[in-house]
């Protein structure tokens, strides 16, 4: 069992991914799993912006690390937009020691709806 929560909502602008719980070796894959369903799922064409909403999330590590630069590449390859929304030290710390926070758009709330 895991204790990681993965939920999506698909707007006109944006797939919302809000994830919930701790991101590590034994819940990545999970995180892998649902956002491969969202993305999957999204209707056709896809929005244009994916929202990963960490706010949540009270561990990162390495391999969660790995796993958001992966989707930052497919959703470049795609056309689309990854924005991370993070405001708490369980994530914005590990992105900031390996310099991430400075390859990704990081921001404190999920945007409203354009």
């Amino acid at each position: 069992m895991t204790n990681l929560k993965v939920e999506w909502a698909y707007r006109p602008d944006a797939l919302v991914v809000t994830v919930t719980g701790e991101i590590d070796a034994g819940t990545v894959i999970h995180l892998r799993d649902g956002l491969d369903a969202a993305r999957a799922g999204a209707p056709v064409p896809p929005p244009r912006a994916v929202v990963l909403d960490l706010q949540q999330v009270g561990f990162l590590d390495s391999g969660g690390l790995a796993l958001l630069v992966e989707v930052s590449r497919e959703c470049a390859a795609a056309g689309q937009d990854l924005t991370l929304v993070a405001t708490n030290r369980g994530v914005l710390r590990p992105l900031e020691l390996t310099g991430l926070d400075r390859v990704f758009t990081i921001t404190g709330a999920v945007p409203p709806t354009a």
